[in-house]
């Protein structure tokens, strides 16, 4: 009995690695699933995002009476012209505060003799002349390659456009038949696993809600938190700075640290007083979001060890990029969710 136990499990792992071996043969299955992933995935990833950090609006109008249909419209609605209105209010101040970037760039760029400095410094530990080759080679082949890159601009132009359809239209249908989708589910369930299923549904709603919405207010107080931050300090173009952190923050850890290095660089411009001054408030608002923030919003939520995200971000940014990085969290929950439910499932 056990021998066979062991000879069926040893045959279980076998084929397990021989289909992994055949689909990693299968390149066109490679290509239809990042054209599928592209057209699909990604708006329909976007579209959850922004369905639950909606949906309480919608909520409030289908308690008011209102028909899933003409609730959905109208939140939709009332989404998009306070998402335009935010946009409107905030966009002339961007971009002054952007042009103003770019200028500091272009003037510390110009300024040769400070930059050969700090790059000497540098130099003693990263090879910087073969970075700065590699970039000369990527401009000039860049230049080289201007029409095509032209071209690609205009389709990636008409790709967000069709892309941004295409997640209004989800997140409307999310928002009128959200509410009945493990209702439509649970009826084609076997009906030893309907009780299991309709648990773990509601287990994963919860989960995603509270990412979400908890992400979002984590995103929010970082920005406000940095944006007063450089303000004390002195950091010019705080608004536009503070709106990346607020973007970026939504992908756990590596966001915020990303979104410092456009500042770290013009601090470096203004002197190591000025690097000191920005480490302290990086230290200070680092400090405040591990310690009062993310325990007070995500923690009990997702209940997730801050170790586990660390790593699962990582190993996200480095298989998938950025997009793995921003879904990797609430898929482990969920996943995390499945498996300790089928456990219990098991004891009982």
């Amino acid at each position: 009995m056990i021998k066979n136990k062991i000879l069926k499990n040893l045959i279980i792992i076998n084929l397990a690695f021989l289909c992994i071996l055949l689909f990693g043969k299968m390149f066109f299955l490679h290509k239809l699933i990042k054209i599928l992933f592209k057209s699909f995935v990604t708006p329909l990833i976007f579209s959850v995002f922004l369905f639950y950090l909606i949906r309480p609006l919608n909520t409030i109008f289908m308690k008011k009476g209102l028909k899933p249909a003409a609730s959905a419209l109208l939140t939709l609605v009332i989404g998009l012209f306070i998402a335009t209105g935010i946009i409107t209010f905030f966009i002339s101040y961007i971009a002054i505060e952007f042009n103003g970037t770019v200028e500091d760039l272009s003037n510390i760029v110009k300024n040769k003799s400070y930059i050969n400095e700090i790059l000497n410094k540098i130099n003693e530990y990263i090879p910087t002349h073969e970075v700065y080759k590699t970039f000369a080679s990527i401009a000039k082949t860049y230049s080289k390659n201007l029409i095509h890159n032209l071209m690609f601009a205009v389709n990636y132009t008409i790709r967000t456009f069709s892309t941004v359809f295409l997640v209004l239209i989800i997140l409307f249908y999310l928002l009128k038949d959200g509410s009945d989708f493990k209702d439509k589910v649970i009826p084609i369930i076997p009906q030893k696993y309907k009780s299991l299923t309709s648990k773990t549904l509601s287990q994963s709603n919860t989960v995603l809600d509270a990412y979400v919405t908890g992400q979002a207010k984590v995103a929010l107080s970082l920005s406000v938190m940095i944006f007063v931050g450089y303000k004390i300090i002195g950091i010019p173009n705080a608004l536009f700075f503070s709106s990346i952190t607020f973007i970026l923050a939504f992908i756990p850890f590596i966001g915020f640290l990303i979104s410092m290095i456009i500042p770290s660089i013009i601090a470096l411009s203004m002197g190591f007083v000025m690097i000191g001054k920005l480490l302290i408030v990086f230290i200070i608002v680092q400090t405040l979001k591990g310690r009062v923030v993310v325990p007070a919003i995500m923690s009990l939520a997702m209940k997730i060890h801050p170790l586990t995200d660390i790593f699962l971000v990582i190993g996200a940014v480095a298989i998938g990029g950025p997009l793995a990085a921003f879904v990797v969290v609430p898929i482990y929950a969920i996943i995390k969710t499945v498996l300790l439910n089928l456990y219990e499932k098991r004891e009982i």
